[in-house]
Protein backbone atom coordinates (compact mmCIF):
# COMPACT_ATOMS: atom_id res chain seq x y z
CA UNK A 1 0.00 0.00 0.00
CA UNK A 2 1.51 3.47 -0.99
CA UNK A 3 1.84 6.02 2.02
CA UNK A 4 0.13 8.85 -0.50
CA UNK A 5 -2.90 6.69 -0.40
CA UNK A 6 -3.22 6.71 3.40
CA UNK A 7 -5.02 10.10 4.05
CA UNK A 8 -7.75 8.91 1.65
CA UNK A 9 -8.11 5.42 3.12
CA UNK A 10 -7.85 6.96 7.08
CA UNK A 11 -10.62 9.36 5.78
CA UNK A 12 -13.17 6.43 4.18
CA UNK A 13 -12.72 4.53 7.48
CA UNK A 14 -13.58 7.58 9.89
CA UNK A 15 -16.44 8.60 7.47
CA UNK A 16 -17.77 4.78 7.47
CA UNK A 17 -17.44 4.83 11.64
CA UNK A 18 -19.20 8.24 12.45
CA UNK A 19 -22.08 7.78 9.47
CA UNK A 20 -25.43 7.50 11.55
CA UNK A 21 -27.14 3.97 11.01
CA UNK A 22 -30.50 3.61 11.59
CA UNK A 23 -31.83 2.51 15.12
CA UNK A 24 -32.39 -0.76 15.76
CA UNK A 25 -35.84 -1.64 15.85
CA UNK A 26 -37.02 -3.82 18.67
CA UNK A 27 -40.31 -5.92 18.09
CA UNK A 28 -41.86 -6.95 21.76
CA UNK A 29 -44.72 -9.61 21.97
CA UNK A 30 -46.31 -10.12 25.32
CA UNK A 31 -48.71 -12.34 27.09
CA UNK A 32 -49.56 -11.44 30.41
CA UNK A 33 -51.87 -11.97 33.13
CA UNK A 34 -52.73 -9.74 36.12
CA UNK A 35 -55.40 -7.93 38.02
CA UNK A 36 -57.99 -4.97 38.04
CA UNK A 37 -58.48 -2.71 41.07
CA UNK A 38 -59.91 0.25 42.10
CA UNK A 39 -62.81 2.09 40.39
CA UNK A 40 -65.24 0.19 39.04
CA UNK A 41 -63.62 -3.35 39.33
CA UNK A 42 -64.94 -5.74 41.65
CA UNK A 43 -68.16 -3.38 42.33
CA UNK A 44 -69.82 -5.99 44.66
CA UNK A 45 -71.27 -3.25 46.77
CA UNK A 46 -74.50 -4.91 45.88
CA UNK A 47 -74.50 -8.39 45.79
CA UNK A 48 -73.69 -10.57 48.89
CA UNK A 49 -71.85 -12.67 48.76
CA UNK A 50 -69.86 -12.07 46.16
CA UNK A 51 -66.31 -12.92 44.84
CA UNK A 52 -64.37 -9.90 43.83
CA UNK A 53 -61.17 -11.92 42.02
CA UNK A 54 -60.84 -9.73 38.73
CA UNK A 55 -57.93 -11.55 37.04
CA UNK A 56 -57.12 -10.47 33.47
CA UNK A 57 -55.11 -11.46 30.98
CA UNK A 58 -54.06 -10.36 27.61
CA UNK A 59 -51.46 -9.63 24.78
CA UNK A 60 -49.24 -6.57 23.82
CA UNK A 61 -47.40 -6.48 20.39
CA UNK A 62 -45.22 -3.55 19.66
CA UNK A 63 -41.68 -2.20 18.80
CA UNK A 64 -39.49 0.09 19.76
CA UNK A 65 -36.68 2.21 17.82
CA UNK A 66 -33.33 2.15 19.83
CA UNK A 67 -35.05 1.12 22.79
CA UNK A 68 -36.70 4.34 23.56
CA UNK A 69 -39.88 5.06 21.49
CA UNK A 70 -42.14 2.79 20.11
CA UNK A 71 -45.92 1.92 19.49
CA UNK A 72 -47.88 -1.02 21.07
CA UNK A 73 -51.57 -2.49 20.85
CA UNK A 74 -52.71 -4.02 23.67
CA UNK A 75 -55.80 -6.25 24.10
CA UNK A 76 -57.08 -7.69 27.29
CA UNK A 77 -59.93 -9.79 29.13
CA UNK A 78 -61.74 -9.90 32.82
CA UNK A 79 -63.94 -12.40 32.94
CA UNK A 80 -65.57 -11.46 35.89
CA UNK A 81 -64.98 -7.45 36.21
CA UNK A 82 -67.54 -7.04 38.61
CA UNK A 83 -67.37 -9.73 40.99
CA UNK A 84 -69.31 -13.07 40.84
CA UNK A 85 -72.73 -13.26 42.67
CA UNK A 86 -75.34 -16.29 43.03
CA UNK A 87 -78.18 -13.89 41.78
CA UNK A 88 -75.67 -11.91 39.07
CA UNK A 89 -75.13 -13.42 35.26
CA UNK A 90 -71.67 -12.97 34.13
CA UNK A 91 -69.84 -10.07 33.41
CA UNK A 92 -66.80 -9.26 31.69
CA UNK A 93 -64.70 -5.89 30.06
CA UNK A 94 -62.89 -6.07 27.22
CA UNK A 95 -59.67 -3.68 26.33
CA UNK A 96 -58.57 -2.85 23.01
CA UNK A 97 -55.86 -0.11 23.12
CA UNK A 98 -53.31 1.70 21.11
CA UNK A 99 -50.36 3.22 23.32
CA UNK A 100 -47.23 5.07 22.63
CA UNK A 101 -44.09 3.64 24.78
CA UNK A 102 -41.31 5.90 25.85
CA UNK A 103 -38.40 3.83 27.30
CA UNK A 104 -35.16 4.84 29.09
CA UNK A 105 -32.74 1.16 28.43
CA UNK A 106 -30.35 0.43 30.84
CA UNK A 107 -28.29 -2.36 29.68
CA UNK A 108 -30.85 -5.34 29.99
CA UNK A 109 -33.20 -3.28 32.11
CA UNK A 110 -36.25 -1.11 30.86
CA UNK A 111 -38.35 1.41 32.60
CA UNK A 112 -40.69 2.89 30.26
CA UNK A 113 -44.24 4.99 30.23
CA UNK A 114 -46.89 4.44 27.90
CA UNK A 115 -49.95 6.19 27.13
CA UNK A 116 -52.80 5.81 24.42
CA UNK A 117 -56.25 5.69 23.74
CA UNK A 118 -59.05 2.55 22.60
CA UNK A 119 -62.43 1.02 23.00
CA UNK A 120 -63.42 -0.80 25.94
CA UNK A 121 -66.26 -3.15 25.76
CA UNK A 122 -68.35 -3.71 29.02
CA UNK A 123 -70.32 -6.77 28.67
CA UNK A 124 -73.02 -8.16 31.63
CA UNK A 125 -75.66 -10.64 30.96
CA UNK A 126 -78.94 -10.78 32.03
CA UNK A 127 -79.60 -11.61 36.09
CA UNK A 128 -80.30 -14.81 36.77
CA UNK A 129 -83.20 -13.92 38.84
CA UNK A 130 -84.53 -10.92 36.81
CA UNK A 131 -83.07 -8.18 39.14
CA UNK A 132 -81.47 -6.40 35.36
CA UNK A 133 -81.24 -7.33 31.82
CA UNK A 134 -78.70 -7.92 30.00
CA UNK A 135 -76.03 -4.86 29.07
CA UNK A 136 -73.71 -4.00 26.29
CA UNK A 137 -71.16 -1.17 25.80
CA UNK A 138 -68.56 0.35 23.36
CA UNK A 139 -66.88 3.13 25.36
CA UNK A 140 -63.50 5.31 23.37
CA UNK A 141 -60.87 4.93 26.62
CA UNK A 142 -57.41 6.25 27.77
CA UNK A 143 -54.97 4.21 28.89
CA UNK A 144 -51.30 5.85 30.84
CA UNK A 145 -48.87 3.56 32.99
CA UNK A 146 -45.81 2.18 33.02
CA UNK A 147 -43.68 -0.14 33.87
CA UNK A 148 -39.96 -2.01 33.86
CA UNK A 149 -38.86 -4.69 31.76
CA UNK A 150 -35.71 -6.74 32.52
CA UNK A 151 -34.58 -9.16 29.85
CA UNK A 152 -32.49 -12.29 31.02
CA UNK A 153 -31.66 -13.15 27.11
CA UNK A 154 -31.51 -11.15 24.26
CA UNK A 155 -34.73 -12.35 22.99
CA UNK A 156 -36.37 -13.55 26.15
CA UNK A 157 -37.44 -10.75 29.59
CA UNK A 158 -40.19 -10.66 31.94
CA UNK A 159 -42.37 -7.50 32.34
CA UNK A 160 -44.04 -5.84 35.38
CA UNK A 161 -46.63 -2.99 34.34
CA UNK A 162 -48.93 -0.83 36.17
CA UNK A 163 -52.12 1.23 34.04
CA UNK A 164 -54.68 3.59 34.59
CA UNK A 165 -57.98 2.84 32.44
CA UNK A 166 -60.67 5.07 32.09
CA UNK A 167 -63.81 5.59 29.55
CA UNK A 168 -63.90 8.57 27.70
CA UNK A 169 -67.96 8.35 27.41
CA UNK A 170 -70.57 7.91 30.24
CA UNK A 171 -72.01 4.68 30.28
CA UNK A 172 -75.51 4.02 29.83
CA UNK A 173 -77.34 1.58 31.87
CA UNK A 174 -81.07 2.16 32.97
CA UNK A 175 -80.52 -0.18 35.95
CA UNK A 176 -78.67 0.99 38.95
CA UNK A 177 -77.93 -2.60 39.84
CA UNK A 178 -74.40 -2.05 38.81
CA UNK A 179 -74.26 1.69 39.70
CA UNK A 180 -72.55 2.25 35.98
CA UNK A 181 -75.30 4.80 34.45
CA UNK A 182 -74.22 8.26 33.35
CA UNK A 183 -70.11 7.84 34.49
CA UNK A 184 -67.38 6.52 33.18
CA UNK A 185 -66.45 3.43 33.88
CA UNK A 186 -62.63 3.48 35.52
CA UNK A 187 -59.60 0.89 37.15
CA UNK A 188 -56.22 0.08 37.53
CA UNK A 189 -54.53 -2.62 36.11
CA UNK A 190 -51.64 -4.51 37.71
CA UNK A 191 -49.68 -7.41 35.35
CA UNK A 192 -46.96 -9.47 34.79
CA UNK A 193 -45.99 -10.60 31.29
CA UNK A 194 -43.21 -12.64 29.77
CA UNK A 195 -41.46 -10.38 27.07
CA UNK A 196 -40.29 -11.86 23.46
CA UNK A 197 -38.54 -10.06 21.44
CA UNK A 198 -36.97 -10.07 18.02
Amino acid sequence: MRVRHLPYLSFALLATVLTPRPARADGLITPFIGADFGGDAGDCAKAVPCSTNQMSYGLGLGFMVGGVVGFEGEIAHAPHFFGEASERGGNSVLTIMANVLVGVPLGPVRPYAAGGIGVIHTDISKSNVGLYDAFSNNSFALEVGGGLIGMFSQHVGVRGDLRYLRTLQDLEFSDTHFDLNHKALEFWRGSLGVVFRF
